[in-house]
């Protein structure tokens, strides 16, 4: 789905543009004035802006570059200041088209935005290689994410899904950890080989430890034939424990054993039997702590841990909480052949604010909710769970509209900032290549907040 984001300051060129786009059935946002637009940038990603130019163009551009450099812009103006409209396409506008805004100019300027984002698609699909088109068609969510941190980790996963190591993947519950280890499958050597997935926390110990290694018959009492263990079935494919630290003391024992030697026998038998398969963990508790209280094998853990991804929590991304929101919301209006035109902005504020503990799980959920809610094409407020307003009640200090939304969009930028800060010990340039701003911006906005960095670093 292409968003577009419009702005003029003349009422009539905002109205047959916007006039344009809905008979063309494109899905568009307003904005009145600049200002509004790096608003609106801020809290929303859009593909394209069309926006009206004047003598501070060329600084806006650059601000709303900065905020988002895949936007393609598409400026309107008159005839007499072309010549300020072709400097600023040298600065990142794409195209321009006169005004009075005709239709067909309009919307030719459009497809070629259109050919240009599908063009950068294409080549990053091309630079992630075919797995990661195997992993978009395979698994059921989407970890293509404007969150730097999610692309860094898709980089570099197919060439250790490749190898034979062992694997362990982190992060809070919700964030889609088992979905992440089908990928690795997916790119691994063994991927035409079977994937066993374990959930530790909903086995209990004894019949996992049957599961794993089988048994023999007459092994236990209520065992009348042999059966085949995990390990065994899954030679040279994949075993993947969900939650592995939730097991007992005694059953990673012998998963040790088994990952250690590569070999394991079956219960009531003392013959031994090879297994070469692949070991993928996940864990949302920390293994390093659970080691230290002597819940969890150190060794094991070690040897689990030979290359780890963290995924993490949508609490801290407002623009991953708003991406997947919106992709499900459009999943799902598929699934039961609804359309959305709008979600309201207090819709949007309250997803921003909420905290997501259960991450891409709830947040599917929450879709799936306003979807089967939705009758007229609007998303509102009264469609989300109770807790979600319950959550933003302390927040509405004003009964005006737009002065609340500057109060929640600035404790939002000063709560991030400010953490991110910290954790780069106050290093401007650390933390904008980290949140992915300019560090003059970066600096700009510190002053404008009134957030000391001195004081953070001290901290």
């Amino acid at each position: 789905m292409i968003r577009i984001l419009v702005s003029a300051e003349k009422q009539i060129s905002l109205t047959n543009i916007n006039n344009v786009l809905t008979d063309a059935g494109y899905d568009f946002t307003a904005a009145y004035n600049h200002d509004e637009v790096l608003k609106k940038c801020r809290e929303f990603k859009y593909d394209i802006l069309i926006a009206d130019s004047n003598i501070d163009t060329i600084a806006f551009i650059n601000d709303v570059l900065t905020l988002e450099p895949e936007i393609k812009v598409i400026l309107s103006t008159a005839s007499e200041i072309k010549r300020t409209i072709i400097r600023t396409i040298n600065t990142g506008a794409i195209d321009f088209i006169t005004e009075p805004v005709d239709k067909e100019e309009l919307l030719l300027s459009i497809n070629r935005a259109v050919e240009k984002i599908k063009l950068v698609k294409e080549n990053t699909l091309l630079k992630y290689k075919i797995e990661t088109t195997d992993y978009m068609v395979k698994t059921d969510c989407n970890f293509i994410s404007p969150h730097k941190k999610m692309i860094e980790i898709l980089n570099k996963t197919p060439k250790i899904a490749a190898s034979d190591s062992t694997i362990l993947i982190t992060g809070e519950k919700g964030t889609g950890k088992k979905t992440f280890a089908k990928y690795i499958y997916n790119n691994s050597s063994g991927k035409n080989r079977p994937l066993i997935i374990i959930n530790c926390a909903d086995t209990k110990p004894h019949q996992l430890e049957r599961e794993l290694f089988g048994y023999v018959k007459g092994a236990f009492d209520d065992t009348v034939n042999d059966r085949k263990g995990y390990f065994e079935l899954a030679d040279n494919g994949t075993i993947f424990f969900d939650e592995i630290g939730e097991l007992s003391l005694q059953t990673q024992l012998k998963i040790l054993r088994a990952l250690k030697d590569k070999q394991f026998s079956r219960a009531g038998s003392t013959r031994v039997q090879y297994t070469n398969a692949r070991i993928i963990a996940s864990s949302s508790r920390s293994l390093f702590k659970l080691v230290n209280e002597g819940k969890f094998i150190e060794e094991l853990y070690y040897i689990l841990n030979e290359f780890e991804f963290y995924l993490p929590p949508l609490k801290n991304s407002y623009e991953d909480i708003l991406y997947y929101f919106e992709k499900f919301v459009e999943e799902f209006s598929k699934q039961k052949k609804k359309k959305v035109n709008t979600i309201d902005e207090n819709v949007i504020e309250m997803l921003v604010n909420y905290n997501w503990s259960g991450n891409i799980n709830e947040i599917k959920n929450t879709a799936e909710r306003v979807i089967i809610l939705c009758e007229d094409g609007r998303i509102t407020q009264e469609m989300l769970p109770s807790k979600f307003i319950a959550n933003n009640k302390h927040d509405f200090l004003v009964a005006d509209y737009s002065k609340q939304k500057e109060i929640i969009i600035r404790n939002f930028e000063v709560n991030f900032i400010s953490k991110y800060l910290q954790l780069y010990k106050g290093n401007v340039a650390a933390t904008a290549r980290a949140i992915n701003f300019h560090p003059v911006s970066l600096r700009q906005k510190l002053a404008k907040l009134g957030i000391q960095r001195e004081k953070i670093k001290c901290n």
